[in-house]
């Protein structure tokens, strides 16, 4: 089978506290200290077969992430942004959707051909994390497209426990490509779902939603905010072309950040009131977070999504008089949030198919990731066939 291999060298930065599992796995905690002038190509694998656990997928569509690129990037020194889990070489992707054509000798929750979807992390379910629920903490976690093969290929394996059936999209959409299309945007969308409902709390319909950023988490963010009732969504971005698409998704209230006073916009837009919700998805936390700050209405929940490169100064006090709180939330895994997103897919609530604005073939998948890194698209496909 045809897949995208990211591949790079294992050369720990001397100042680098590596651990005993880093060194023994070759799995990097933090890429960014441990991984070396990453490249990809587009090469030739064998098909894999599914464990007894598993299902064997044919991929249909994978969707570019952030963190595909950061694994791209590097800083002078050759060494890759990205700056959690990853062990290569592998296969990486891990937004897609695709169909069952093969299950394990103990998977029995999908047929030949079912339409699935699947989380990113796999959780062993025995640790004391996974014992309490918190899945996504996994202390044996793995994670498709950063430490297992994922879904820039033709084929992937995925373990049952998080595979997802999108079947029920078929309501939504006539279309069989228009089903895969949307159900590879389903991954994006949980992780401000999660963000929202899984880790903050007290988020009402009728609240003001802030987005600072515009990337595809911060469009799917949007959508999720809107079909979950907020009153008005307000977002901030300096990208000509992605403020345009969020227009065309039909939010009013888009603007740069560049060109207007974000504080005096936010003011404006609520009436004085401030913003119930913050959802932080840029990254550029210097600049965010004195917006943030001077414009939390009482009780507000703040969200930080992004990966940001630095920590801003937080003014603790603000959040105080404010009652205010700041959410940290990372990833998706549990709490029902796959199914959940698919639900609002399926009732026609949450379509992200305006944000697809790139779609590219498997042969040009790095290309794909290279569009990607240029941040004008809402989210770049790659199709598979």
């Amino acid at each position: 089978m045809r897949a995208l291999v990211l591949d790079a060298e294992w050369s720990p930065r001397p100042d680098y506290d590596l651990s005993e599992d880093e060194a023994n796995r070759h799995r990097a905690m933090n890429s960014s200290q441990v991984w070396k002038d990453p490249e990809l190509r587009v090469t030739e694998r064998e098909r894999p077969d599914p464990a007894d656990d598993e299902v064997l997928v044919r991929v249909k569509y994978a969707g570019v992430c952030g963190s595909d690129v950061s694994m791209l990037e590097t800083d002078d020194d050759g060494y890759m942004h990205y700056s959690a889990y990853t062990r290569f070489p592998t296969v990486t992707g891990h937004e897609f959707s695709g169909e069952v054509v093969e299950t394990g000798a103990d998977a029995d929750l999908f047929e030949e051909g079912e339409p699935v979807t699947a989380e990113v992390t796999d959780y062993c379910a025995r640790c004391q994390m996974c014992r309490q629920g918190f899945h996504g903490h996994c202390e044996n976690f793995e994670q498709i497209g950063f430490t297992m093969d994922g879904a820039f290929a033709e084929y992937v394996t995925v373990p049952e426990k998080i595979c997802w059936s999108v079947a029920s999209l078929e309501r939504t959409y006539d279309d069989e490509d228009e089903l895969y299309r949307a159900a590879a945007t389903v991954e994006p969308s949980t992780i401000s779902y999660y963000g929202l409902f899984g880790r903050a709390d007290g988020i009402w319909p009728g609240d003001y939603h802030v987005y600072h950023g515009v990337g595809p988490i911060g469009l799917t963010g949007m959508n999720v905010s809107r079909a979950a009732g907020a009153g008005k969504v307000i977002a901030f971005e300096p990208s000509d072309q992605r403020r345009k698409i969020a227009h065309d998704l039909g939010f009013e209230h888009v603007y740069n950040p560049i060109e207007v006073d974000p504080v005096e916009t936010v003011q404006e837009v609520t009436h004085g009131e401030g913003a119930d919700v913050h959802v932080e998805t840029s990254g550029a936390v210097s600049q965010t977070y004195p917006v943030i700050e001077d414009t939390l209405a009482e009780r507000a929940n703040v969200v930080h999504i992004s990966n940001a490169g630095s920590d801003p100064e937080i003014a603790l006090r603000k959040y105080q008089g404010n009652s205010a709180q700041l959410y940290g939330s990372e990833g998706h895994t549990g709490q029902q949030v796959f199914p959940r997103v698919i639900r609002l897919m399926a009732s026609g609530q949450l379509d992200n198919r305006g944000i697809v604005t790139s779609t590219f073939d498997l042969e040009n998948a790095d290309t794909a990731i290279e569009q990607a890194t240029k941040r004008v698209d809402g989210k770049v496909l790659v199709k598979m066939s």
